[in-house]
């Protein structure tokens, strides 16, 4: 096979046709012809009639050829003979999915005079060259079918791919993993939320021309995400001339209303209202691709005006109901989306490519005072600035046959901030559960300065050397972040009610209600600081490619990731380079025919510490709550009055002894954040399938996968890190320098309670498992998954099963059942007594999913097509707020506990007094507390295809939830509001299926 990879290794030049590096990489065409007596007068040849694309190959001695790295789209394929065609047929390469073509010759002469004669090749509905798993799809068969035009539901169609909670936007979960541990790529360039983790920059679908969902098995190319990938390539230009305008229209008025929830069971006051919810959308793409110089000089562009208007209710938390009714909008200019590629043969071994975009738009937001189903008055307003720009420069060069190098260069920055008009009304929330809460004069919230740049740099090289595809590469981020966040009106105030005999658990200790009766009292929490903070990510690979026998690959790959982080002074924070990540996997054809594939891989993932960390840790962020009683209530901005620390009333007083302390000023060094023994967050994976093609249309598949997390990264907040937290892997022995405070297990010893961010000199402790008092990180997702599908002139589906199990500890870098978005420091691991009880099913435990979807021509110019889905529910906890112990090593200032006290405390030790110990507590761990309902959903649309006056055209309509069915998805798992007073909205529904809407299209093509 040494002179196929040889011969061959000239096509990998048509990866610039993409205009791209990898990972976002092109496909191959493998085959053979059969029935060949002297190989030596044969030749193939493959050319994409669109562009020009051209290229010929001579045959191997066995009959095998391969084209490597073709771009995707349609191909002519021939097979000649002397330079007379005698088989030809038609092939399409999808991205990073290659295609298999053989051709059987036996009706041509090898002797006498030529006979042409034109037969079909066998094409493979397997590919048997890649192990890894996941869903590639191409934008036309996407419009056949009713998806929402974004990248989640595009994932969603992929097997083991869930959505996400609500609270985290439009995002998918992976294989078991959280919705912040993917990565998201657009012609290469990277696009996902650096802060966070959550969600990726998009463009219009109209711009889209493939998407490659990556589930699992992907190769030491990719990195940095223990979840999945989405992979994308834009349109390109041809060498013809071609315009669009492509209209979608969802209108409000063809929207069905939303469900409302209660608290008490259904019985109390509205605590979330999707009734008033609506969104009306309208958007123009108009695009025009080309050459400039024909086969050199290629461009493909395009404007996208978009007209949004929506309404929903807004505010409050797990303790208090909506608040506030918004309405926001965005239009003209200041919702203008353009985007353009640029791609230049320099020569036939050369090409550059030139990507970019810019999704920036303003939106108006005006907010009113919202209560139990009655809209207020207008409140506040802001300016929502969202989006912002890309731009990526790409190479590929052949050097050699057998050497080809990619290159890019390319920055994406992107804004979050929001512009209130009222800064100087604060927060207002009532989490009592009365009829009549006490509310603000504004809208509340933060203000300051918010966004990301991420600049990227990758180069990549491919060497072909006999049977083995050699590929290497570099790549290089540097993730830098603003935020600043200031509370308006100084201030954000929660109202609350203690009951009797419980606790709320102070810095220096639980401060419990003896007063007999249950008490009111108002939590202050003060978030104010940032700055400016970065990260710089480096990864290096290698992987090998090797085709042992016809039948029989192994792909052998490694990678090494280092990530490091600096705070707004400039000190180190974080600094972690990983061990050698392998990445295996293997394909096997047992039969030798094409039909059949086994497939395994093996690998590790490594997360990154994401911005939004540093943020928290070094960038100047003080974080502080204070607890008070009051005796009244400002009438105009809703702020309490008469305030006095609640140690004042139960405790030991003073003001210190009512707090919380999440977060201090000072920006500590990495000898004081960063235990010396930590690891970064990586999780192991295990992938074994089979498919096999039943016959021409049908191809079935069977797949088992097991992930397990290896090391996971969690900040500890117990009183041996105090003032600051530090980054641990749970459950095994650490080491870290301290800064003024001296915790010796009973007291603070030898504290000077005087911390600068830099490490005491000798003061390097290491602490032991049993010390920290964590249980050891545990997260496992096992899935099995069958496939079927069916493709044929008219009509084309997939169905698939999933059966998955999703067990530990702590779900991943975010925590979906209190909606907590802090990537990478969540509750989770903070204290002991927030872990008592945390094994069990997490939220994305989705035991059963089934997916149908598909379209079907009944008659020319007609397609119908369908998107269903049934799955069941979500497991459900029941939080507290409380712990039986008062051990200070055990529990600190905050988190939700798995603990519920209820308010009995027998007098065992005669005193007449209610001590903590003596509290009754009933454990509930974690997912006992039942399922939410299974969901069904089924979307429908229908397309007509015509021609008026030589252009092309197209209407469609897409109905999606066409039944309505509105099951909750996820619920208020709050039991408690504090400590023995039981949360008046528990049980009671977040969100609910998207109610039936309807989007319409037009389409004109010329």
């Amino acid at each position: 096979m040494k002179s196929i990879f040889r011969k061959s290794i000239t096509a990998i030049a048509v990866t610039a046709s993409l205009g791209l590096a990898l990972p976002a990489s092109a496909s191959d065409v493998v085959g053979s012809v059969q029935n060949v007596k002297n190989t030596s007068s044969y030749t193939v040849k493959v050319k994409n009639p669109a562009t020009g694309l051209e290229r010929t190959l001579n045959i191997s001695e066995n009959g095998t050829f391969r084209f490597a790295s073709l771009p995707s789209g349609n191909y002519d394929i021939q097979v000649l003979k002397n330079g007379t065609v005698v088989a030809e047929d038609k092939v399409r390469v999808s991205l990073g999915a290659n295609s298999k073509a053989n051709f059987d010759l036996a009706n041509i002469s090898n002797s006498g005079p030529e006979v042409i004669q034109v037969v079909g090749a066998r094409i493979s509905s397997i590919d048997l060259s890649t192990a890894d798993s996941g869903l590639v799809i191409t934008d036309a068969e996407i419009d056949r079918m009713p998806i929402s035009r974004d990248l989640t539901s595009v994932a969603l169609l992929a097997p083991g791919a869930v959505k996400g909670d609500s609270a985290f936007g439009n995002t998918a979960s992976f294989g078991g993993s959280s919705v912040a541990e993917n990565a998201c790529y657009i012609n290469g360039l990277e696009v996902t939320n650096t802060r966070q983790g959550l969600g990726c920059g998009e463009v219009p679908f109209e711009f889209y021309d493939q998407f490659q969902v990556k589930t699992g098995g992907y190769s030491a190319k990719f990195g940095r995400a223990t979840g999945g990938t989405i992979n994308t390539t834009t349109k390109s230009g041809t060498n013809e001339w071609e315009f669009s305008a492509v209209v979608q229209y969802s209108p409000d008025s063809l929207q069905e209303e939303g469900s409302i929830s209660r608290g008490k069971q259904g019985a109390g006051q509205i605590f979330r209202d999707e009734s008033l919810a609506s969104d009306n959308s309208a958007d123009v793409t108009l695009a025009v691709g080309g050459p400039l110089i024909e086969d050199t000089l290629f461009f493909y562009g395009l404007v996208n005006p978009r007209d949004t208007e929506s309404t929903y209710t807004w505010g409050g938390d797990e303790f208090s109901p909506n608040d506030q009714y918004r309405k926001e909008s965005a239009s003209g200019g200041d919702n203008l989306f353009w985007g353009g590629k640029l791609d230049w043969d320099i020569t036939e071994n050369h090409r550059l490519s030139y990507f970019a975009y810019s999704n920036r738009r303003d939106i108006e937001r005006s907010v009113y005072d919202y209560g139990n189903g009655t809209v207020g008055e207008r409140i506040d307003g802001a300016i929502l600035k969202r989006g912002g720009k890309a731009q990526s420069l790409s190479y590929t060069g052949i050097l050699t046959e057998d050497l080809v190098i990619t290159a890019m260069a390319g920055n994406i920055k992107t804004e979050y901030e929001t512009q209130s008009e009222n800064l100087v009304c604060p927060s207002v929330t009532d989490s009592r559960g009365t009829s009549n809460p006490i509310t603000g004069c504004g809208a509340g919230g933060s203000f300051g300065a918010n966004n990301d740049e991420n600049t990227q740099y990758r180069l990549d090289v491919e060497y072909v050397w006999s049977d083995h595809e050699i590929s290497f590469g570099i790549d290089y981020q540097e993730r830098k972040s603003e935020r600043i966040s200031q509370p308006i009106g100084g201030h954000s105030y929660d109202y609350r009610t203690l009951a009797a005999n419980g606790s709320w658990q102070a810095d220096n200790g639980a401060l419990t209600n003896d007063t007999g009766a249950a008490l009111d009292y108002v939590e202050d929490r003060i978030f104010d600081g940032g700055g400016s903070f970065e990260s710089e990510l480096t990864a290096y690979y290698i992987e090998d490619h090797w085709q042992v026998t016809d039948d029989f690959a192994v792909n052998v790959g490694f990678r090494v990731d280092e990530f490091d982080s600096w705070g707004t002074t400039g000190k180190l924070l974080t600094s972690f380079k990983t061990d050698i990540a392998p990445r295996l996997g293997f394909t096997w054809d047992p039969t030798g025919t094409g039909d059949t594939k086994v497939y395994g891989t093996y690998g590790r993932y490594y997360l990154p510490v994401a911005n939004n960390t540093i943020f928290r840790a070094a960038s100047g962020v003080s974080d502080i709550t204070t607890a008070y009683t009051y005796t009244g209530v400002d009438p105009e901005t809703g702020a309490p009055t008469g305030l006095s620390p609640l140690a004042d009333t139960i405790g030991n007083g003073g003001l210190a002894n009512s707090q919380q302390v999440s977060g201090v000023p000072v920006i500590p060094e990495k000898d004081i954040f960063q235990a010396k023994e930590a690891d970064p967050f990586s999780k192991d994976e295990y992938i074994l399938g089979v498919q096999q093609a039943l016959n021409e249309e049908y191809t079935v598949g069977l797949k088992g996968t097991y992930r397990e997390v290896a090391t996971a990264l969690d900040d500890y907040c117990g009183r041996y890190a105090y003032p600051y937290c530090v980054m641990i892997n749970p459950g095994s022995t650490s080491s870290w320098y301290s800064d003024g405070y001296y915790w010796n297990g009973t007291d603070w010893g030898d504290s000077s309670f005087d911390n600068d961010g830099v490490p005491d000199a000798g003061s390097l402790t290491t602490y032991s498992a049993e010390t920290i008092g964590l249980p050891k990180a545990n997260n496992e997702y096992t899935s099995v998954e069958f496939s079927l599908n069916y493709q044929a002139d008219t009509i084309r589906y997939q169905f698939g099963y999933t059966w998955a199990r999703s067990v530990g500890n702590f779900e991943g870098a975010v925590k979906s059942d209190i909606g907590q978005a802090d990537a990478g420091i969540t509750q989770d691991f903070d204290f002991p007594a927030v872990m008592d009880g945390s094994q069990g099913y997490q939220p994305n435990d989705r035991r059963h999913t089934f997916k149908f979807f598909g379209s079907w021509e009944p008659v020319e110019n007609l397609t119908v097509g369908w998107n269903a889905t049934l799955q069941s529910g979500r497991p459900q906890s029941l939080f507290g707020q409380g712990y039986p112990s008062k051990d200070p090593n055990l529990n600190g200032g905050w988190g939700d506990t798995f603990y519920i006290y209820t308010n009995d405390c027998p007098d065992t030790n005669g005193d007449g007094e209610c001590q903590q110990d003596e509290k009754i507590y009933e454990k509930h761990s974690r997912g006992t507390a039942g399922r939410t309902p299974w969901t069904f959903n089924l979307d429908l649309s229908a397309a007509y295809d015509f021609t008026v006056s030589d252009i092309d055209m197209r209407a469609t309509i897409n109905v999606f939830n066409i039944l309505n069915s509105q099951s909750i998805t996820s619920a208020n798992e709050h039991y408690e509001q504090n400590e023995g007073e039981v949360n008046s909205y528990y049980g009671a529904a977040y969100t609910w299926q998207t109610p039936r809407y309807v989007r319409l299209g037009f389409e004109a093509r010329f």
